[in-house]
């Protein structure tokens, strides 16, 4: 898995890019994450996945293993 590209907007947002690329409905990617983190967060106009806080691509890399996994799973 390549790391997740994350941008931070200013210093309290980070911008999660990959979201619409995963072959999967950005708004279930979206739900996934936040119930991971614990915290707020939406999509923008350009289907990148905007939270409160900041966050390294290593972390959300960790949570994207989690939810292939799962859906890996559930397909099977």
């Amino acid at each position: 898995m390549r790391p997740p590209q994350v941008l931070r907007e200013d210093t309290k947002k980070t911008i999660f890019i990959r979201c619409s690329r995963m072959h999967r409905q950005p708004e279930h990617v979206m739900t996934f994450l936040l119930a991971e983190l614990g915290i707020s967060g939406s999509l923008d106009g350009q289907q990148r996945l905007v939270v409160k806080g900041r966050f390294t691509p290593k972390f959300f890399e960790g949570i994207l293993r989690r939810y292939v996994s799962k859906i890996h799973l559930c397909v099977t």
